[in-house]
């Protein structure tokens, strides 16, 4: 597989786009968790490897579609198929992470401003970022790679 293969490319584009979308989320989200007051700049920086998270995520999500249509590009036309394994994959994704951080590790905690959704006893903020962030960083993938193959 070279750098140059569209399968590849498309990874890099999704990570790169993903990263600084879930940033803006993670920083926007941070009241709902249990964590000390800071300014904006430590807040974005507190941000910035759980976004690199996120953006490995949005990957996963991409490489599940990739195994199961056989098809490095399916991000570009997923049909209602490939959409709804991206919010499958991203709710199963987001769960485990987030029960993870939560309860076994103690990573997070989340304070009285986070909705939990009883069924995953999870927030409701963090499962609305991974279903909607991946679906909005492929449309932006989209967008781009239709710009690049008309010539912009």
């Amino acid at each position: 597989m070279s750098f140059n293969n569209k399968s590849v490319r498309l990874q890099i584009y999704l990570f790169i786009l993903a990263v600084p979308l879930n940033l803006i989320w993670e920083v926007a989200q941070m009241k709902a968790y249990d964590f000390p007051e800071t300014g904006l700049i430590k807040d974005v920086a507190g941000c910035l490897v759980p976004s690199l998270g996120d953006g490995l995520l949005t990957l996963i999500i991409f490489w599940t579609g990739w195994a199961v249509f056989r098809n490095g590009k399916w991000i570009l036309t997923p049909g209602f198929k490939g959409y709804l394994r991206m919010c499958v994959v991203g709710l199963l994704l987001v769960s485990l992470v987030e029960w993870n951080a939560l309860y076994r590790t103690g990573a997070w905690a989340y304070n009285d401003r986070m909705i939990i959704i009883p069924i995953f006893q999870v927030g409701l903020l963090p499962i609305f970022q991974m279903l909607l962030l991946p679906l909005v960083t492929v449309l932006f993938v989209q967008w781009i790679w239709r710009d690049r193959k008309s010539g912009m």
